[in-house]
């Protein structure tokens, strides 16, 4: 068996931690030993041991790519656990440690930065290439970011982020869903499902309601997630007149409900590596309308399966998601189109397998050197 350890600093359930509990979801245990490492009090800790795999926690890690405690740390974990590859998901601390005990070193790049030049240039393409055999990059356009910021292309590896296509309700329990939550069966519900950043746009979206709710008393706004930007978010509803229109989940842990009962999924965020919640909605039919940023229209055909607006457009947002409230079929057709792109190319077992491969082509070539 190959054994593999991960290691992810993040304390809350974000990008990378689902992209994680995807991966590890599907990936061949008997092919694979999987360990990870967390910092103490993660919320992906009971998540990761309800999958089968054993979890280390340690200080020192938290939400930091580079702490020299945590260097020291994880090379004595490291030197005691043996693994052929350490894969990092940002954690410098990590890389350096793997690279003392001779692991392989894989990252993966779940997040666009901005562009850099000079001596940060040079640093940053010089950590990547010196600590990392490989670096997988979620989507096309992450790849192209890590180029512009000095890493060479034989270095990086894409591959999509994959899902376990999320459990489809019958229209009776899509209805106790809708009742739980006061909609009315007349309603159509506009949903984002996104942790409550700024990086998100929520501000944009609660724009589009404005906009939408002048002429249709008929939809409800959904927002489902957590995060730092709530109590702001809450205020402004009250400012737009939108109290009795958009409805606050907060943490749903049994997601697949919103998405079974939104009738259109809409990401605004002005910045996106691929987003995960766009394929998510996918997998039950749903039409997208999304911003023309980052790896969404690489998920999003624009026309095809939903529509794409410009970042920050609160009005071409709300043009969008217009055309679909008023058309019944094209939320239909878009969303099975949708749902065809998603298991061609965005399933968890299409991840995993070639990560798998990933995995086993970085033994082989170090085996050789």
């Amino acid at each position: 068996m190959i054994k593999v350890i991960h290691v992810l600093s993040d304390m809350k359930i974000g990008g990378a931690g689902s992209w994680l509990l995807n991966l590890l979801g599907a990936i061949d245990k008997e092919r694979f030993e999987i360990k990870v490492v967390l910092p103490e009090g993660s919320l992906l800790n009971d998540k990761l041991k309800n999958l089968g795999i054993d979890v280390i926690s340690i200080s020192g890690i938290k939400d930091k790519s580079y702490d020299p405690k945590a260097v020291r740390l994880l090379y004595y974990i490291f030197r005691a656990e043996k693994p052929d590859i350490v894969h990092t998901h940002a954690s410098l601390s990590a890389r350096i440690a793997a690279k003392r005990v001779e692991s392989s070193i894989i990252n993966t790049k779940h997040c666009i930065d901005g562009k850099v030049t000079g001596i940060r240039r040079f640093t940053g393409a010089y950590v990547n290439d010196r600590f990392s055999d490989k670096i997988i990059a979620v989507s096309e356009a992450v790849k192209r970011n890590l180029e512009e910021n000095g890493v060479p292309d034989d270095k990086i590896s894409v591959i999509y982020g994959g899902i376990k296509p999320l459990k489809i309700l019958d229209d009776k329990e899509k209805n106790l869903v809708r009742q739980k939550w006061g909609i009315t069966e007349e309603e159509i519900v506009v949903g984002i499902v996104a942790r409550l950043t700024e990086v998100k746009g929520h501000k944009v979206f609660l724009d589009a309601a404005e906009i939408i709710s002048r002429d249709n008393a008929n939809v409800r706004f959904f927002i489902a997630g957590i995060g730092p930007k709530e109590v702001e978010l809450r205020e402004l509803i009250k400012q737009k007149g939108l109290t009795d229109k958009v409805v606050f989940t907060g943490f749903v842990d049994e997601i697949y409900e919103v998405f079974n009962i939104i009738d259109i999924n809409v990401i605004s965020s002005l910045s996106e590596a691929l987003c995960l919640s766009l394929i998510e909605g996918m997998s039950v039919g749903k039409p997208s309308v999304a911003t023309d940023t980052g790896g969404i229209p690489e998920v999003v055909k624009d026309g095809h399966n939903g529509f794409l607006v410009p970042v920050g457009d609160a009005s071409k947002l709300a043009d969008a998601i217009l055309k679909l409230i008023h058309d019944p079929e094209l939320r239909r057709t878009m969303g099975d189109k949708g749902r065809e792109i998603m298991e061609k190319s965005f399933t968890a077992d299409i991840m995993a397998e070639k990560i798998e491969e990933l995995y086993e082509s970085v033994i082989r070539k170090n085996r050789r050197e």
